[in-house]
């Protein structure tokens, strides 16, 4: 289990029992109000998970306090002092970004797959030249990435985003393929640009080494809390403005987000990340890794572990709807669903 220091995390993990807490009890008086509108069968599932995650932040949370006591009564190692302040606004700084993208990204699986069938065009075509496009574009764009610079790389996503949201308007295939082409370059950068910018900028700054693993916990603590916030804000943009709701919002939460990325510091590869030299070039990159994976098992059997457990999700997020769909005829509960 990740662990999150006990003056930065236990902040972050009683704002959130507090807002468990909270929605718990706002939801008592419109719960009649929301079983009229959604599904009883897709809104009860959110409101036990919701309960269950309660119960687990606050158990977390008592964990780590026993275990930054046990700390402090052992002694500890010296560490180089640093500015927490500075240190705390760094991470705000990005956590704030990081997490407006990713509810941006969670809001648009919630409703493709009925959009595109509202379109009546192949939703499995469309998703599977997005997957391709992702796995063509995730090879080698980290090192263009690192090259250029990744605060340029997370000005682009925002940039692309913007773009494919933009093109989901249009009921035209060709149009659709090149926004889910688009779109597999966009998931690559999210997920190569935005985190190696905080990890080399954290080291730039001289921040604890062990104080990485904290943001990043928050981070994945916070992932999952901004999935289940797009489930809710999905289905009620879905109800405002059909299917293309969610996509709209997303593309006002992108723009805000681009906003936000602008004000930061350029950093590159090689620089501040603990890597030696500059980038060195795609062929030597590409070899290297090849070789890796092929002389040592241990990134062999975790690579393959990796990929078949994201095989049988993207499997799940290609069947859920209108698996959901046949199960209850005229339902309309995509979004609550995801939440759960």
């Amino acid at each position: 289990m990740a662990t999150v220091s006990h003056n930065g995390g236990q902040g972050y993990l009683r704002a959130i029992v507090m807002a468990v807490i909270v929605f718990g009890i706002s939801m008592a008086s419109p719960l009649p109000f929301i079983f009229d509108r959604w599904p009883r069968w897709a809104v009860q599932p959110v409101l036990i998970c919701i309960v269950l995650c309660g119960i687990i932040f606050w158990l977390q949370s008592h964990l780590h306090k026993s275990l930054e006591e046990d700390k402090k009564s052992s002694g500890g190692s010296k560490k180089e002092p640093y500015s927490q302040e500075a240190f705390s606004a760094f991470q705000r700084q990005w956590l704030l970004v990081y997490l407006i993208t990713m509810l941006a990204d969670w809001l648009q699986g919630t409703h493709m797959y009925t959009l595109y069938s509202s379109y009546d065009q192949p939703v499995g075509t469309l998703y599977a030249i997005g997957f391709t496009s992702s796995f063509l574009f995730g090879t080698f764009l980290g090192i263009y990435v690192d090259r250029y610079g990744r605060r340029l790389g997370c000005i682009a996503f925002c940039v692309l985003e913007l773009i494919i949201n933009a093109l989901e308007h249009v009921n035209s295939f060709p149009l659709l393929v090149l926004g889910r082409i688009l779109g597999g370059l966009s998931t690559s950068l999210l997920f190569t640009a935005f985190e190696s910018w905080m990890v080399s900028e954290h080291r730039k700054r001289k921040f604890p080494e062990e104080k990485i693993a904290e943001t990043f916990a928050l981070a994945q603590m916070g992932n999952g809390a901004m999935a289940v916030v797009a489930g809710l804000c999905s289905q009620v943009s879905a109800d405002l403005m059909g299917d293309i709701g969610p996509f709209q919002l997303a593309i006002l939460l992108t723009a805000i987000a681009l906003v936000l990325v602008c004000f930061w510091d350029e950093n590159y590869g090689g620089e501040n990340d603990g890597l030696e030299g500059e980038v060195r070039e795609e062929q030597n990159f590409l070899w290297d890794a090849w070789r890796v994976v092929a002389t040592d098992r241990r990134v062999l059997l975790l690579g393959l572990t990796q990929s078949l457990f994201e095989g049988a999700m993207y499997t799940f997020v290609i069947c859920w709807v209108p698996t959901l769909a046949r199960m209850v005829p005229g339902g309309k509960g995509e979004g609550p669903d995801f939440e759960a």
